[in-house]
């Protein structure tokens, strides 16, 4: 109980620490190449920041169970640039510029890093996404909002005053895929009403994917549980089995034990008779 308790907490963690690496990999990512407004810089820092916090803790813990300690260290190699916040670093400790190259560039490496660490210190999690095929309803999620935020941005910025910097049409992809429609950002060109609909129907696509290979997932672990139950069964009648043979051979043994004590007796009474016999005759 308290092991499978460990387990599921275990995976929780890795759960929320997996969300946080792939959120930060994407607004690092963002912050890059695309437009966004100055503020945003602060708190993609501390976020930036939290993560590289949670990510440490991950290692530490990973590298305690590691029977090997150096060896830990000289296979994941890259948790010492995953770990490190450059934007933390840059833009609130130093006050460098955003649009500093270099800064630029270590934020482009910490993404590469970032995606390598995930499948580190997410294992458990990294198991049962593959076996579950849920990669491809997530990868697809991603796909569709990168595509549709950066098409809708190039189709609408300095025509809709609405769409000023990547966030708004990130806002209104993500508003859209979800079916929420606040109505605070509309297009108003045909090729971004287009994209729209692409985000709609693609929402369509993304929930099916999820909820198959959530189902799939669920079937495969009822089946697998079922031919555990099938294995304990065989495992249990084999073993009765086995007893029976053994109380079988007892028995036959103790019949056999019986047998040479009655003509042991058989042979006592003959040879009791014989001297009844010898004594007879003497006298």
């Amino acid at each position: 109980m308290n092991y499978d308790l460990s387990r599921k907490l275990e995976l929780v963690m890795e759960v929320i620490l997996l969300a946080f690496v792939f959120l930060d990999s994407l607004l690092l990512f963002i912050s890059v190449f695309l437009p966004i407004r100055i503020d945003s810089y602060t708190y993609i820092a501390y976020f930036d920041l939290v993560t590289s916090a949670l990510l440490l803790f991950g290692y530490w813990v990973q590298r305690r169970r590691s029977k090997s300690k150096e060896g830990y260290l000289k296979r994941n190699w890259n948790g010492i640039i995953a770990i490190i916040p450059f934007y933390f670093l840059g833009i609130i400790i130093l006050n460098l510029d955003s649009s500093s190259i270099l800064l630029n560039i270590l934020a482009l490496i910490k993404v590469v890093t970032l995606l390598m660490a995930a499948r580190q210190v997410g294992k458990a999690v990294d198991k049962f996404v593959s076996k579950s095929k849920l990669v491809y309803g997530f990868a697809f999620f991603v796909v569709v909002l990168l595509v549709c935020s950066i098409s809708f941005f190039l189709l609408e910025t300095g025509v809709n005053p609405e769409v000023s910097t990547y966030e708004d049409s990130l806002w209104y992809v993500i508003q859209t895929i979800t079916t929420v429609g606040y109505g605070d950002v509309v297009p108003i060109t045909h090729w971004g009403r287009l994209i729209g609909v692409i985000a709609m129907v693609s929402a369509i696509g993304i929930s099916s994917l999820l909820t198959a290979a959530t189902t799939s997932s669920l079937m495969d672990k009822l089946r697998e549980d079922r031919e555990k139950l099938a294995k304990k069964s065989v495992d249990y009648v084999k073993k009765l089995e086995t007893q029976v043979n053994n109380l079988e051979s007892k028995i036959v043994k103790e019949e056999q034990v019986k047998g040479i004590e009655t003509d042991l007796d058989d042979i006592k009474s003959e040879i009791n008779e014989i001297k009844e016999l010898l004594n007879k005759k003497e006298k």
